[in-house]
């Protein structure tokens, strides 16, 4: 679980960094526990005193892991429909084409 919420923040700073737009990822990710995941991804992956309470902050509320599934379905969904529709999104986009 610890890899894969860390990994799904990775996913959520690339979706913001890449510009990517999707009405439900972007409503998901103006919970306040986006920060939290960001703190809890780098308490797993650089390992301090501190990782401890990181860790089990962020597993002892429910809505936390709510949220978190929510937003991987969403992502899930956007990304998905981002490749069914690239065909659309390549014309939208001539930039892509050159690459």
């Amino acid at each position: 679980m610890m890899v894969h919420l860390g990994l799904l923040y990775a996913v959520i700073e690339a979706w913001s960094k890449w510009h990517f737009t999707d009405a439900r990822v972007d409503e998901l990710l103006k919970a306040p526990f986006v920060e939290d995941l960001r703190a809890f991804r780098n308490a797993t992956f650089h390992v301090s005193v501190a990782t401890e309470a990181w860790v089990l902050r962020w597993g002892g509320k429910s809505d936390r892991i709510v949220w978190s599934q929510d937003v991987e379905k969403a992502l899930r969904a956007a990304i998905l429909d981002w490749e069914v529709n690239l065909a659309e999104r390549v014309v939208q986009y001539p930039r892509v084409r050159e690459r």
